[in-house]
């Protein structure tokens, strides 16, 4: 398995500003990845299920997300649509931009 890309993996906190509180997200890890473009038919697939998908991210071993949690990849924002799926060895993440 090919894993060419370089994902930002961020966590969302909260922090209290003179104005109030502000959300901001700050740098975990980086980690090597697998990002794929999904085809029209599966994106399709998945808003029957109300979920919008634009991406796949594949990682080696496992990785525990959340919410909380967002990607960085190139100059785009990729959240997770759904709870990862460990398959093989690896951690798949459906995420939308």
């Amino acid at each position: 398995m090919n894993l060419n890309d370089i994902v930002q993996l961020e966590t969302r906190t909260t922090v209290q500003t003179a104005t109030g509180q502000t959300e901001v997200w700050k740098p975990v890890q980086r980690l090597y990845a697998r990002v794929v473009p999904l085809s029209v038919q599966t994106r399709a697939s998945y808003q029957q299920l109300n979920s919008k998908v634009s991406y796949q991210v594949v990682i080696k071993g496992t990785i525990t997300l959340d919410s909380d949690y967002r990607f960085k990849w190139k100059d785009k924002t990729l959240t997770p649509a759904e709870p990862p799926k460990y398959i093989k060895e690896t951690t798949v993440i459906m995420v939308n931009e």
